[in-house]
């Protein structure tokens, strides 16, 4: 099973001048807490999570209409390539400790975002010798790795 037959394909995404209250928005609009952030030439030049958003406007003295996703941004993008087997998607999430991977497509523009959630959805106790996805045991192994990396906190 490949990432392209699991990811969330209609991925909603911002830019760096966005500002923290209508990111926020676009996250609650669709359910998530995760957007990349595109360049005009729709490379992903980064991603901000509800938790960036979170940390920010406590941290700082401002609306969160006043700060934009550009400040909290972090320019750390993992992500994985939309033909790629979803065994090496859920390695790179276990190695890197992350929850959500952008999938971008050969060229490295926004094709969608994987997240755990759709895998586990995906996963099986036992397949027959056909099934390629991932089984629970794949799912517990790749969370056990994310749950042992700290999450640093934002600052500045």
């Amino acid at each position: 099973m490949n990432v392209r037959e699991i990811m969330k394909s209609e991925a909603r995404f911002c830019t760096p001048e966005t500002n923290l209250a209508q990111a926020g928005r676009t996250m609650a609009e669709v359910g998530c807490g995760f957007l990349p952030i595109l360049t005009g030439d729709k490379r992903v030049e980064g991603v901000v999570t509800d938790r960036d958003i979170c940390l920010a406007v406590a941290i700082r003295d401002r609306k969160p209409s006043e700060i934009t996703v550009r400040e909290v941004m972090s320019g750390e993008v993992y992500s994985c390539i939309e033909d790629e087997e979803i065994w090496e998607a859920l390695h790179t999430m276990r190695i890197f400790g992350v929850r959500r991977l952008v999938v971008l497509d050969g060229q490295g523009c926004l094709r969608g975002i994987l997240s755990m959630d759709d895998v586990i959805l995906q996963a099986k106790a036992l397949g027959d010798e056909e099934f390629t996805g991932p089984f629970y045991s794949d799912v517990a192994k790749t969370l056990k790795a994310i749950c042992s990396h700290p999450m640093p906190a934002v600052v500045g």
